[in-house]
């Protein structure tokens, strides 16, 4: 079921969809920054092999977490231009 967040909500559900992903986890969101937190269950859920896909318009990343993440064999990232809108999807 779809749901509408406030930007408060969005971090803990957020949070919460990474953690229950079973089999895959679509992140789609203009802006790629990934907190310590969001990367430790990237990293759980790339370790178990479920296939995580990211979608995105501009990245904040730094380089060193550009290189954590081509580490990372189930994840697989995108580059959207126009993109103007989140959807998070398990």
């Amino acid at each position: 079921m779809a749901k509408l967040l406030n930007t408060s909500a969005t971090n803990f559900f957020l949070e919460e969809l990474i953690k229950n992903a079973k089999e895959r986890l679509i992140l789609i969101s203009p802006y790629l920054r990934l907190n310590d937190r969001i990367k430790e269950l990237l990293e759980d859920k790339n370790r178990l092999k479920i296939d995580i896909r990211i979608v995105y318009r501009k990245s904040d990343l730094h380089p060193d977490e550009i290189k954590w993440m081509q580490r990372l064999d189930y994840i697989r990232v995108s580059f959207c231009k126009n993109l103007h809108a989140k959807c998070y999807i398990e």
